[in-house]
């Protein structure tokens, strides 16, 4: 029967997988850092922030993946030797500078017998969990007024398997000497994680409840103002005669209350007969008035006796006649003159359009002929001229 060694570790009972009500991360065994073993590298490794703008091999693996990433990027573009690498170990400007103040100066002695940096006995560690792959631990340094901040790596090959590593450097006086959710053991740390998780989950539920209510109330609001699209858009018809009427009564008879309609004006009949319009009289205007002139001056003129010796004088009436006439060409010779006249005109210019249209386009079928050639453009205009000039010469023949 095979027994457990005194150097074996009973993990196997605590990465049970049964448990599916409890999260893997509240079962693994995580063992607490050890001060002695974790700071005197790092504090060996300090002072030479000082003297030189690349980290030293000896502290890349005890840094966390992503420090160690930062150190080794921006350390090896640095713009001035001035420019530490200490102060990359922090991941703000402000705790960068207390920090580079806090250990200007300071010099680690190692002891005299063991060689190694002495770390100073009970120590004060602390537990938070961040989420479920993220636990940090914070060993305080009050000597050097200096907080070390390390989370578990589970799964770190680069540093030698799991472990904890340096995931800052802050000062004593941080905003996070005063928080309340640093537990003394990694149990209390997980019990606390989960409850404030359950507590998130429970504000979170609490928020969307109070949106939903909101919008429910915002929806029943809308609800009642749409009311308004329901009403009707006409406008109340005016009341009859008879709906102003009081209702029969039982001294009146059905058929002297149904008679009363008979003085109802229809509310889409135009005409009203309680409107009394004037008769209409005759109109003042005359559009014969001129017709009537002439037939009294013809009338007038046969009426009067006449005197055969005397000449007949017509112009009166024939001036008037011209003034009623509609003016018209005073012969039918000269009106077709006139019309005759236009017509050359426009046959004119008609013809002008026409030559000129082709006299155009034979240029540019001649342009195009003479480019399909080879010929410039300007060849073809000084051709062109040149034949236009020629032309005084047959002008003369």
């Amino acid at each position: 029967m095979e027994t457990n060694t005194s150097d074996e570790r009973p993990q196997a009972q605590l990465h049970s997988t049964s448990r599916t009500d409890v999260p893997p991360w509240m079962v693994e065994y995580i063992p607490p850092p050890e001060p002695e073993v974790l700071l005197p590298p790092l504090l060996a490794c300090l002072p030479t922030a000082f003297v030189s703008t690349r980290p030293p091999p000896a502290l890349l693996p005890l840094l966390s993946p992503i420090l160690r990433q930062r150190v080794q990027l921006l350390s090896s573009v640095a713009a001035s030797p001035s420019d530490s690498w200490l102060r990359l170990l922090s991941w703000s400007d402000e705790k960068a500078e207390r920090v580079s103040r806090l250990l200007d100066g300071v010099v680690f002695e190692p002891h005299p017998a063991s060689g190694e940096i002495e770390v100073p006995e009970d120590l004060s560690i602390t537990y938070k969990r961040l989420d479920e792959e993220t636990l940090r631990s914070k060993l305080s340094l009050p000597e050097y007024q200096l907080n070390v901040l390390y989370v578990w790596c589970s799964n770190d090959a680069d540093s030698g398997g799991p472990g904890w590593r340096i995931a800052e450097l802050e000062p004593c006086e941080g905003p996070d000497d005063n928080d309340t959710t640093w537990s003394e053991t990694v149990s209390e740390a997980n019990i606390q994680a989960r409850e404030r998780i359950i507590d998130d989950a429970l504000r979170d539920a609490e928020a969307d409840r109070l949106q939903v209510g909101q919008k429910d109330g915002d929806e029943d609001e809308d609800d009642y103002w749409a009311q308004y699209d329901n009403t009707p858009g006409r406008t109340p018809y005016s009341k009859t005669p008879v709906s102003r009427m009081h209702h029969p009564t039982s001294g009146v008879s059905e058929d002297a209350y149904f008679s009363q309609y008979a003085d109802v004006q229809p509310a889409m009949d135009n005409h009203d007969p309680s409107e009394n319009t004037a008769e209409a009289g005759e109109s003042s205007l005359n559009g014969d008035i001129f017709a009537k002139i002439m037939q009294q001056a013809r009338e007038s003129r046969d009426a009067a006796p006449r005197d055969p010796s005397l000449p007949q004088n017509n112009e009166h009436a024939d001036l008037v006649s011209m003034m009623i006439n509609h003016p018209r060409p005073s012969s039918a010779s000269s009106g077709s003159a006139v019309a005759k006249l236009e017509q050359e005109a426009e046959n004119r210019s008609t013809s002008e359009i026409a030559i000129k249209q082709h006299i155009g386009s034979s240029i540019k079928s001649l342009y195009r002929l003479a480019k399909t050639t080879g010929m410039p453009r300007a060849e073809f205009q000084n051709l062109i001229r040149t034949e236009i000039d020629l032309l005084s010469l047959s002008d003369d023949d």
